[in-house]
């Protein structure tokens, strides 16, 4: 790491993918010096694949031009994506969504896209197996000590917290409020895996899973929701599932919200006694293959809103801001934005002394947006799992409430924000002219 005075030194928290695309974003920066942390021996992030619309592409490539690339070297598949009715005196019935258009979306494994990001990362830059401890605010204006497990001590200008819905980062912005550093449960759970092409076409039928023409396909259920697309350059296909209970249990004050629910097989097929199209009963069959003795889904757990994202040196992006629900894929949009507003903004501070500026204009243009964005992914899962009040299986109802939902994601002006952002930074400052 440098240690010209001149150079802003900033280490991001957590070695997921929000964590990484803001460190590509930084790279481009010659006054930034970056250095990225995992926790855990090995830089991964885990979850169903991602679903990148064209909004979202274009948004990777501002922040830096490889990043398609990385994609394309990932596997990605273009699909086309579709919302259909799964029960209901309407099963089968297709649910228009404007903006989702023919090949619309670019499927992609997580973990092939992160590693194809950091394979060109200089590896001085990525620290794995080191958790942080502690962070010191320093006197006279010289940033943070950090503090890790192992003893070590380092010092930067800027802490960028990405390690996730469960992270260490969130209270060091928040403060002890266990309310709001702690996530909640929100009655949601999901799961997925990926099998091989030819096996999913054996049990799903293979007029659904045509590589040629690949889609991405969701079916609303009652109770639950069901979605299937390509990935690994096709040759893999992905099962998501999700459900909605009627009730929140209760939390555990020490240990808190529950990470894991748990079915027998006969529970499991129970919940999906209402879908009958073959597509989803393959699906079902497929899970059942996998879980044969417990089937085991991921809680889908949020925060509360945070009341601010930064401090003055320190800024959370991705789930360690907003964890949201995963039903229009906007957690990982908006995380992509966070980058390039935030990297945007950290690569025009003229010193150090403009560091408090930043992050207040990243607050200020990304927090509100985050906060809509978990408002929609919520209304969309009561949507697509048949729990929405006054609407269930109305397949009238749900086109009514579904046709506008992904403007919000896909209609966004990213170069108005980002000018946004600048101006908010500049007149903090005291700029009297926009800088470069």
């Amino acid at each position: 790491m440098s240690d010209s005075p001149s150079t802003i030194r900033v280490a991001i928290i957590g070695g997921g993918l929000a964590g990484a695309v803001v460190l590509r974003g930084l790279l481009r920066y010659p006054h930034i010096a970056v250095d990225m942390y995992e926790s855990r021996p090995a830089f991964r992030d885990e979850g169903p694949g991602l679903a990148f619309t064209t909004n979202t592409q274009a948004i990777l490539a501002a922040i830096d031009p490889e990043l398609e690339q990385c994609l394309d070297r990932a596997g990605a598949v273009l699909t086309t994506p579709e919302t259909r009715m799964g029960s209901g005196p309407h099963a089968g019935r297709e649910i228009e969504i404007i903006g989702l258009g023919e090949n619309c979306k670019k499927n992609v494994s997580r973990q092939a896209f992160l590693t194809e990001m950091l394979n060109e990362v200089p590896p001085r830059m990525l620290h794995s197996s080191t958790r942080m401890a502690s962070a010191t605010e320093l006197f006279s204006g010289e940033g943070l000590l950090l503090t890790f497990a192992d003893g070590s001590q380092k010092k930067y200008d800027i802490v960028i917290g990405a390690d996730g819905t469960h992270g260490f980062t969130r209270q060091l912005v928040l403060g002890a409020d266990e309310s709001l550093v702690r996530p909640h449960s929100t009655g949601f759970w999901g799961l997925s895996f990926k099998v091989p092409l030819l096996r999913a076409q054996n049990a799903m039928g293979a007029q659904y899973l045509d590589p040629s023409n690949p889609r991405q396909v969701g079916y609303i259920g009652d109770g639950v929701a069901m979605v299937y697309d390509f990935i690994d350059n096709g040759d893999e296909v992905q099962i998501a599932v999700y459900g909605k209970t009627d009730e929140v249990g209760e939390e555990d004050e020490l240990s808190g919200p529950p990470w894991a629910k748990l079915f027998t097989p006969d529970e499991f097929e129970d919940m999906f006694v209402n879908i009958q199209l073959p597509v989803c009963r393959g699906m079902v069959d497929l899970i059942q293959s996998v879980y044969t003795v417990q089937v085991a889904a991921i809680c889908q757990l949020k925060h509360k809103l945070a009341p601010t994202y930064v401090t003055k040196n320190i800024c959370l992006v991705g789930d360690s801001a907003h964890s949201m629900l995963p039903f229009q894929g906007a957690s990982v949009s908006i995380a992509i934005e966070e980058a390039l507003i935030l990297s945007t903004l950290l690569g025009r501070l003229p010193s150090k002394a403009g560091i408090p500026a930043a992050m207040q204009a990243y607050d200020q243009v990304c927090r509100p947006r985050a906060e809509q964005a978990a408002r929609s992914s919520a209304e969309s899962g009561l949507l697509v799992t048949g729990r929405a009040p006054g609407v269930g299986l109305d397949a009238d109802l749900i086109q009514q409430h579904m046709l506008h939902k992904f403007e919000l994601l896909l209609n966004d002006d990213i170069d108005e924000r980002r000018a946004a952002a600048n101006m908010i930074m500049d007149q903090l400052l005291g700029a009297e002219t926009a800088w470069p």
